[in-house]
């Protein structure tokens, strides 16, 4: 062991500090912070100053990475507000790509180790989430978001990036590999997608989806011509499912109940009067919430069956009364004695944790996730008031950014001022939205755009475009693999403004532009020789 560890780091520490990285990076956000920091104090204090001025001269297209950062450094002193919030927020741009600049070159080996440990790494942080979910309070339907270590979106581009290595990998040495060594590298597979799933990150899934999508063209470019007809059939059902399974799920949605308002029944089988509000829009299921409504019969019956009272709040800080009242809607029953009544022990425990509809009890489907979007946008569309819903937050959010944006095209308002100009558009829209839960774009490039500008946002993609480019690493269809997911999921975060995303995206963006050509080409012989 002493040795096969010795030739693998072959003096090499900058190798131990990336390793160290990927260990704390699923695990601990601040770990990642003090472990980005050993990695370039390691690549400034290895090796010979003649060799760090050589690699700086042969890598220093990597250096367009860091000129993003001095835009956040520079914006921040010619705006009013000169908070270095978005400065501490966008570090990693200068710190990770000046490390691997100055950084110690990696073999194949060692490359592939990174991953390895990596993918320990984050077997680990599942485990560990898996433990633990059954002691957590349970705050509503979306639990399971909160199980993760760190944010379950960051995460969930953790558990796609290491899927997408393990397929690489048996694909480039399926044929020099036996079959037991065939299962070892193809099982972690089945276990990060599964958790992904599991999960229910829903633009973790998006981006998975949109990376398979792309893998399926590469197929298609690369296999035998007879296999063409057979791989285009399969991008085509690849696309074409999950688009009628959502058409389905929104159709399912608005099938909604036809009402008769003077067929209402007016009092319940215990001659207590009805409420009605057949105007109010909202529905769970298909049926209208604030039908048949008896609080008093609700009220008795359910302090009868559980110790949180029916004017408490439950677990996800909402008021019991009105989670019951979505939840016996969603099971079509009605709201009065008999309807609670009707309730199972786990539905109980369902009200009680927050959760207002019974399909949220549905742990290992996305149709509860993607029921949740359909809900908010209706309620949104219906309503206006997006408080608290995460898809309509971010139409909110899309919005103000372009209101901002028409505004100040070709400059931004730059870092300092984003949270006042946000302010200011959320007002000229009218937007419902709490005050409290003001917050910027949550899509990538608007957020630039609104920064700097289109000149800035061109120049930004500019500065992460060209160096792949100019080390044509666009060669290697896994980092294409990468950068499509990533480019979608920026689509629905600020993941490049975010510390867990930022960090993890030019960590491996790094070390995909600098890495060696057979890095995924099984060895058992020989150790691969250094770039």
């Amino acid at each position: 062991m002493k040795k096969f560890l010795t030739e693998l780091i072959d003096s090499n520490w900058f190798f131990v500090s990336l390793i160290a990285f990927v260990v704390a990076l699923p695990l601990s956000q601040a770990l990642v912070s003090v472990f980005s920091g050993v990695m370039l104090l390691v690549a400034l204090l290895e090796d010979s100053f003649s060799n760090k001025i050589n690699r700086l001269s042969e890598r220093k297209i990597l250096l367009l990475i860091p000129l993003i950062f001095i835009m956040y450094l520079v914006s921040t002193f010619v705006t009013r507000d000169t908070s270095f919030y978005d400065v501490q927020k966008t570090l990693f741009y200068l710190v990770i790509p000046l490390a691997f600049v100055l950084g110690k070159e990696l073999n194949s080996k060692q490359v592939r180790y990174v991953f390895y440990t990596f993918t320990c790494s984050v077997l680990l942080a599942i485990i560990i989430a898996l433990i633990q979910w059954p002691f957590m309070k349970n705050t509503g339907g979306f639990a399971i978001h909160k199980i993760s270590l760190i944010s379950h979106i960051r995460f969930s581009f953790q558990l796609v990036l290491l899927a997408w290595f393990f397929v690489f990998l048996l694909l480039k040495n399926f044929i020099s590999i036996d079959l037991n060594k065939r299962v070892l590298i193809g099982s972690p597979i089945a276990v990060l997608l599964g958790y992904l799933f599991l999960q229910q990150s829903l633009t973790g899934i998006l981006a998975l989806s949109a990376s398979i999508i792309y893998f399926i063209f590469y197929l298609l470019i690369h296999v035998n011509k007879k296999w063409r007809l057979v791989g285009t059939v399969v991008l085509m059902l690849a696309v074409l499912f999950p688009v009628l399974y959502v058409v389905n799920a929104v159709h399912s949605f608005y099938d909604i109940d036809q009402i008769e308002v003077d067929s209402l029944d007016r009092v319940t089988a215990q001659g207590n009067p009805y409420k009605h509000y057949p105007a109010d829009p909202m529905v769970e299921n298909g049926h209208y919430v604030n039908l048949y409504l008896c609080p008093a019969e609700m009220r008795e019956e359910w302090n009868k069956i559980s110790a949180i009272k029916y004017d408490s709040l439950g677990a996800n800080g909402y008021a019991i009364s009105s989670t019951l009242i979505r939840y016996l809607t969603s099971k079509d029953l009605r709201k009065d004695a008999e309807g609670v009544k009707a309730l199972t022990e786990q539905d109980v425990r369902n009200v009680e944790s927050g959760m207002a509809n019974y399909i949220f009890e549905r742990r290992f489907t996305l149709y509860p996730r993607i029921y949740q979007t359909i809900w908010e946008y209706y309620v949104f569309s219906h309503t206006g008031n997006s408080n608290h819903q995460s898809f309509s937050q971010r139409i909110e959010f899309a919005r103000a950014a372009i209101t901002i944006i028409k505004k100040n095209f070709f400059f931004g308002v730059g870092t300092g001022n984003w949270k006042q100009e946000f302010a200011d558009a959320f007002k000229e829209n009218n937007s419902k939205l709490s005050e409290s839960l003001y917050a910027s774009a949550h899509n990538q490039y608007l957020n630039y755009m609104v920064k700097f500008g289109v000149l800035g946002f061109i120049f930004i993609m500019f500065a992460m475009i060209y160096p792949i480019v100019k080390t044509k690493s666009y060669r290697d269809p896994y980092f294409l693999i990468f950068l499509v997911f990533m480019f979608v999921a920026n689509f629905a975060d600020s993941n490049l403004e975010a510390h867990m995303g930022s960090s993890f995206f030019f960590f491996f963006y790094s070390l995909f532009i600098l890495v060696p050509k057979d890095y995924l080409l099984l060895d058992f012989s020989v150790n691969p020789k250094p770039v």
